[in-house]
């Protein structure tokens, strides 16, 4: 195993940990799918992008029980999916099924912070520094892990 690729696969399981411990709030809340439109509601007016503020507006809060029911998933799959590939790859870095499930949850991810960016990014710093930090390092992980197909 490269020198560096320990330390950044520990990066990418602390990014699964990270998914794994949202989705968590969500399915224990029980609320998040119920009140997704209620949320989303409150934020709309502000956001500064309006493309996506046209798209919350006219998708994403009619059919906010279809799109909080995708986060959800979507934020476990993801999780799973970072969280395993990492585990595998560190002990066995020559596992292609393991890169390609962990690109498959890098991407997810990644789709996931940016669609929390455009929609949140703007109501605060952390918010909007924590999902550009971990939309960053999914992106370099996609293309390490990409590169190595090559």
């Amino acid at each position: 195993m490269d020198k560096m690729m320990k330390p950044f696969l520990l990066i990418l399981l602390s990014i699964g940990l990270l998914w794994a411990k949202s989705s968590y709030g969500k399915f224990t809340s029980g609320t998040f799918v119920s009140g997704l439109d209620g949320t989303l509601g409150k934020i709309v007016d502000k956001n500064p992008h309006p493309w996506f503020k046209q798209f919350l507006n006219n998708v994403a809060i009619p059919n906010s029980r279809f799109f909080g029911t995708l986060v959800l998933w979507g934020e476990f799959l993801s999780a799973a999916a970072i969280i395993f590939g990492s585990l595998i790859l560190l002990r066995n870095n020559t596992n292609k099924w393991a890169r390609w499930i962990l690109i498959t949850g890098l991407v997810g991810g990644l789709f996931l912070n940016i669609t929390f960016w455009l929609a949140f990014g703007y109501t605060s710093p952390s918010v909007d520094s924590l999902n550009l930090l971990m939309a960053v390092i999914e992106i370099i992980g996609i293309f390490v892990f990409m590169k190595q197909y090559a």
